[in-house]
């Protein structure tokens, strides 16, 4: 007599958690690289080499290697942001100038349209 298995059978193919593709193309491919691109070769090597680097250095060293990484940030943010902050001094010393007073500072009379009415028709 012989006996038979119940359930599926194994057919052999191995199934993947993947989706198949079934029309819709997808804009980024699901399989990663199996060996690593040149940039990230290059990129690990040079990292390696910065740290060992910064491992020789002394400790006051590090601290003015790092005020300077600091600097350079905070130059970038200002070079990047200078129309800005070039338009608010020249508005700040717009409105700071002496020879264009504002209406209803300093004893200037405010124009009509700034006074109360009267509630009367001429």
């Amino acid at each position: 007599m012989t006996t038979r298995k119940t359930g599926a059978r194994s057919s052999g193919r191995r199934r993947t958690s993947s989706r198949s593709r079934s029309g819709t193309s997808r804009l980024y491919p699901t399989r990663r690289r199996r060996r690593p691109g040149v940039a990230s070769t290059i990129g690990s090597g040079l990292g390696v080499l910065v740290v060992g680097a910064l491992l020789e250095l002394s400790w006051p060293a590090r601290i003015g290697l790092l005020v300077l990484v600091l600097l350079l940030g905070l130059g970038y943010i200002v070079w990047k942001n200078r129309a800005q902050i070039a338009a608010d001094v020249a508005a700040d010393q717009a409105a700071a100038q002496p020879g264009t007073p504002q209406p209803g500072a300093g004893g200037i009379p405010a124009g009509p349209q700034d006074q109360p009415s009267t509630g009367g028709a001429a």
